[in-house]
């Protein structure tokens, strides 16, 4: 069988996507599964964010597989189950994953503009996350019936691809039900809420006064300010542009029905790729304006290296982000440095999990910090 060079092309960017979701998710969630005492533990976002990264997990190791044999191939070469059923599971969890962005913007909205409120408690917090799970899982049920392998004479290629239910208006009846209730409404509650955190955070709605701050305090406010507007706009702009294929497809489909739409048309392509794209920067968005993960994965990263490299004796001092070597006469020593963590021993796994453990005593969530709580 020949390949294509556009066919190879997406395959080879599918692998990437893959490799990346893969990792990337995965590293996020050792890291919080591994604190989950201080980050996962009566912390709404943190737990959101784990469910996003899990829902990312579930799309790179369930689906992507699929979707690169079939850009390699040219075709769908499995079975009529399996193309029910792995579509499914990616148009259901993927919108696990809108929703839950939409749960997070709106749980950073409710700490600043409610802050009065008390915390989301873990039972709440739970069954937001099985809606989550559970609303998009009953919308797109009836994918399981109109998915089907068809052989598209115009394409010369077996494709796996969603039938029209045969009433046309029911048809359509269900694409616009799907994509309020999965796409839209989601959409419009994380662009909300993060448009309220970015007025509120620069002092345009009244919830947030710092005039009476210290000067010192008030600097660190500025920074808290920047740092929360730039993480909101990146994840509301980040989200439309790799979702907005998706909304012009179901709006496509809407209008003219789902066979409009088919596998292997321009539209459908470039939506699959926005969406994965998505889960695949899903940890850099939501980690790399983080300091606790930050400083988590680092430290990970360091221990791990540090492990498997040196034999040589290791003082772990103060400071996450700096790694200095001592290169004595006499010596061959490596000196790193942790933030907040207070020992010094020789360098072994055990030495180093230990670390990582104390880590946390003064690294707190500083995303989104109000007028009542410390800003570290």
């Amino acid at each position: 069988m020949a390949y294509s060079v556009s066919d190879i092309s997406k395959a080879s960017a599918l692998g990437v996507i893959f490799i990346v979701t893969v990792l990337g998710n995965a590293l996020v969630a050792y890291v919080l599964i591994k604190n989950y005492t201080r980050l996962l533990k009566n912390r709404p976002t943190y737990q959101f964010i784990l469910n996003i990264v899990l829902s990312d997990l579930v799309v790179g190791l369930l689906t992507i597989p699929f979707e690169f044999t079939r850009e390699l191939l040219g075709n769908w070469v499995f079975e009529r189950e399996l193309c029910k059923i792995v579509e499914y599971i990616e148009i259901a969890v993927s919108g696990t994953a809108v929703y839950t962005h939409a749960l997070i913007a709106y749980d950073r909205y409710r700490s600043l503009a409610r802050p009065y409120l008390p915390k989301l408690d873990g039972k709440r917090v739970k069954k937001m996350i099985a809606m989550a799970w559970l609303v998009p899982a009953v919308m797109a049920a009836p994918y399981l019936y109109m998915f089907e392998v068809q052989m598209i004479p115009s394409m010369a290629k077996t494709i796996c691809s969603p039938r029209a239910i045969p009433i046309s208006w029911l048809d359509k009846f269900y694409e616009a039900v799907e994509f309020l209730v999965v796409l839209l409404l989601p959409f419009i509650v994380l662009c909300k809420c993060y448009f309220q955190v970015t007025l509120i955070m620069w002092g345009r709605s009244p919830m947030v006064a710092t005039d009476s701050f210290p000067a010192t305090s008030r600097s660190i406010i500025h920074k808290t300010k920047k740092r929360v507007t730039r993480t909101s706009g990146l994840v509301a702009a980040t989200f439309t542009v790799c979702w907005l294929p998706t909304f012009v497809l179901s709006f496509v489909r809407i209008v003219s029905g789902t066979e409009s739409v088919h596998r292997g048309h321009v539209l459908y392509e470039i939506s699959m790729f926005g969406t994965f794209i998505n889960e695949a920067i899903t940890p850099v968005i939501y980690c790399a304006f983080d300091k606790s993960l930050r400083a988590r994965i680092a430290a990970r990263a360091i221990c791990t290296y540090l492990t498997e490299s040196s034999r040589s004796s290791v003082h772990i001092d103060q400071t996450i982000n700096t790694v200095t070597q001592n290169t004595a006469a006499d010596t061959n020593r490596k000196r790193v440095k942790f933030r907040n963590l207070d020992f010094n021993t020789e360098l072994n796994h055990e030495s180093c999990s230990e670390g990582l453990k104390n880590l946390n005593e003064e690294t707190r969530l500083q995303s989104y910090s109000t007028p009542n709580e410390k800003i570290n």
